[in-house]
């Protein structure tokens, strides 16, 4: 079972995260146009009247509230803080977000300017979700208002709503999905109800409520569905609120132009928050629910199973197949998690809640001042940002309890959610097993050709961090050019094979502004092995510089671990490449790597350590060169094969690496290696790089002589890239 008091580690968080709030809060010598004392915290820009100046005040500021209202006799605060400051900080700074809305105009922001959107020919983008801070911040501090403050905090919410009656509600899904946006409108209209359930409007703003909530993880599908939504109020369908799609038909959303699983999930808390806000003021305030809506859940709980947990890590992280624009390792679902926790009662949110705020927790432990994390990427709005999903997290607890469901385990999650997904829209591959988790990618929008794996392991499954680079990343990095971008142009990709909880893909890139083609495969199995292959050559005469393939991002943080133990020992150099004469590498006793190359000065690497979003992130290289290589157009740039393990000591990875043997008794032109996985399956990769197919390969006696569970031969027919899974035994091992 699972009692609100096992997320009272969220309630000591937000007390230690105090000595960072009462650091940037600043006091302002004037007082508002009716007397009151003003104050603010500071952010990327202080005392103004955007998303930089508003949104972190008005976060910080209902952190405070909200801690004075529900966490005294239940924390311990730091030396530095106390309950009256945090009481005067909640207070001058709810005033001071009333006073410059442009609703009351009381006190201005700098520039003489104002914060919101009061009509369709005054509005600011974003404000409403600024706004539902606003709408926390005060109910925390119901009780200490004055009926002039309330009042105040009334013409605010009561401008942003009614702004949300006159605006047409957006849709849309490529690049730049609406889902989002329609989620935070209905945090202000939610949380308006909730404060002021009689008004005469408030029946406009309910029925605006339930079109912005259909319409934020909004679904082709919806377009038919006759489903009659709130039975209790009216005989609305779905189909009636429905304005377009938000979602593409696989249930997968873009924003900043690709498959961003921040953006994927925040819709869920936003949903979330505004029927928190919904149920708790009226209760708390008015106590009875008039105002109730099905609606905000609508299709939380399909977005989640069929997107969502598929994408879930063993410590409660999401992977992230195209890399984060934001701060990395934010765990930043961790409310919409709750969500589904809490409304829906579902007991696999629950587990990854729970393990979600554990790591928020160790994060914090990283810093001096209670912040969540070192180099945040937006600063001030990046904390509050942070302090407002833990708060969301306990408050939905507190306010719907779990007590009644037990949290799923790992083991019940994985038999549910291991096998292979495919993304159509975005062109997205992942796959679980009891190891690891594997994930490839080809962004369209980003045009970014790059994936990664994370074993199976709440501590380890952070080793290897989501990254890209030019338009590549992970396993297939990049070659230097003499004179040339690093670039990379998809020519042709396909999914050659897809089973329960494995695949292979492959593809072909024209890099370097098309003076290179590399051709690659990559094979996730059902149990452990991830391999990479790939061959290169030259499409004209250049001077390739540099390699850097079989890449792999390895976090070298405080958060995960500064220092990397490398086996075959190397000094732990971080910010420089080691070279590694070796053709096996491990870090940590958890990840193994084995490598066969054609270029002879390739070699393993580790270095190369920079900030990646938030997380000082080095580099694995697996062909790792500063050779230079002059080429005529066709000629071999290099041919790599790279096996990837997870969860294995140096000494298994060094076991595994002797069991990679070539494959022998191969016609002219044909190459090949046996590769073991750790349960001992055996599979074979048979390649040719020549394009010369005169002799054939006999399946049927390698078959017979090496007994794998599979084989995979790798050439180029007809200046094509041509992958075949061939002689599949699934229960044979060596």
């Amino acid at each position: 079972m699972c009692s609100a008091q096992d997320f009272d580690l969220a309630l000591q968080m937000l007390a230690d995260f105090t000595p960072y709030v009462s650091n940037q809060y600043q006091e302002i010598d004037d007082k508002n146009s009716l007397g009151e004392p003003l104050a603010t915290f500071k952010g990327e820009n202080t005392f103004g009247n955007n998303e930089q100046g508003v949104r972190h005040n008005a976060d910080l500021s209902m952190i405070c509230a909200f801690l004075c209202k529900y966490a005294k006799g239940k924390v311990t605060l730091p030396p530095s803080v106390s309950w009256d400051k945090l009481a005067t900080m909640a207070r001058t700074t709810l005033t001071y977000s009333y006073s410059t809305h442009k609703a009351n105009r009381l006190y201005p922001c700098k520039n003489n300017q104002y914060w919101g959107s009061v009509s369709l020919d005054d509005h600011s983008w974003e404000s409403s979700l600024w706004a539902m801070s606003v709408a926390y911040s005060a109910f925390f501090q119901w009780e200490q208002l004055s009926a002039k403050q309330r009042e105040q905090i009334y013409q605010l919410l009561k401008a942003e709503c009614n702004y949300e009656l006159e605006r047409a509600i957006p849709t849309g899904f490529k690049g730049d999905t609406k889902a989002e946006e329609n989620g935070w409108e209905c945090d202000v209209l939610a949380a308006t109800l909730g404060l002021f359930p009689t008004d005469p409007l408030a029946e406009k703003w309910f029925k605006r409520l339930r079109s912005f909530a259909v319409n934020s993880y909004s679904h082709p599908m919806d377009e038919d569905n006759d489903e009659v939504v709130d039975p209790h109020y009216d005989q609305t369908t779905i189909a009636q609120l429905y304005r377009g799609a938000n979602l593409y038909d696989d249930f997968t959303l873009q924003n900043h132009n690709y498959f961003h699983t921040s953006y994927q999930n925040v819709v869920a808390q936003e949903l979330g928050e505004a029927a928190l806000a919904l149920k708790l003021f009226q209760t708390d305030i008015h106590k009875q629910e008039r105002w109730k809506t099905n609606t905000l859940m609508h299709q939380v709980g399909f977005v989640m199973d069929e997107v969502l947990y598929r994408l879930a890590l063993a410590d409660g992280e999401l992977a992230m197949p195209n890399g984060n624009d934001w701060s990395l390792f934010l765990y930043d679902q961790v409310t919409s998690f709750s969500t589904v926790s809490c409304f829906l009662r579902d007991p696999y949110a629950l587990m990854l809640e729970q393990r979600a705020l554990r790591q928020i927790a160790r994060r914090q432990k990283t810093t001096t001042d209670g912040s969540w994390l070192l180099r945040p990427d937006v600063g001030a709005r990046r904390m509050g940002v942070q302090a407002h999903r833990v708060m969301m997290t306990w408050l939905m607890h507190h306010v719907l309890p779990t007590d009644d469901i037990t949290p799923a385990t790992w083991q019940q999650f994985l038999t549910r959610y291991s096998e292979t997904s495919y993304y159509p829209d975005q062109d997205v591959i992942t796959a679980s097993s009891s190891q690891r988790f594997t994930c490839f990618s080809w962004s369209q929008g980003l045009k970014s050709y790059t994936g990664y794996f994370a074993p199976t392991s709440e501590e380890h499954n952070n080793i290897i961090v989501p990254f890209r680079t030019g338009n590549t990343g992970n396993f297939i990095g990049y070659y230097e050019v003499e004179g040339k971008k690093t670039d990379a142009v998809d020519i042709k990709h396909a999914i050659v094979y897809s089973d329960s909880n494995s695949y292979i893909i492959s593809g072909t890139l024209e890099t370097n502004e098309r003076l290179l083609r590399n051709r690659y495969m990559l094979f996730a199995t059902d149990h452990n092995l991830v391999l990479y292959f790939d061959m290169t050559r030259a499409t004209r005469e250049c001077t390739v510089k540099a390699e850097r393939g079989g890449l792999l991002a390895i976090s070298t943080d405080p958060f995960t671990r500064e220092s990397r133990t490398i086996y075959p020992k190397i000094s732990p150099l971080t910010s420089q490449i080691s070279n590694l004469k070796s053709d096996w590498v491990n870090i940590d006793n958890c990840v193994g790597i084995l490598t066969r190359k054609f270029s002879p000065s390739s070699c393993i690497a580790f270095g190369d350590q920079q900030n990646n979003n938030s997380i000082l992130t080095s580099k694995l290289y697996a062909f790792y060169s500063d050779t230079p290589i002059s080429l005529l157009a066709g000629d071999k740039v290099g041919t790599r094969l790279m096996a990837c393990y997870s969860n294995v000591t140096a000494e298994q990875t060094q076991q595994l690496n002797q069991q990679m043997k070539p494959v022998t008794d191969l016609p002219t032109n044909w190459e090949g290696y046996q590769v073991s996985d750790t349960d001992g399956s055996l599979y074979l990769i048979i390649y040719n790089t020549t394009g010369k197919t005169d002799t054939r390969i006999n399946i049927e006696k390698i078959t017979n002589t090496y007994r794998p569970r599979l084989t995979i031969i790798a050439t180029v027919v007809d200046g094509q890239f041509v992958v075949l899974p061939m002689a599949v035994n699934p229960t044979n091992k060596s």
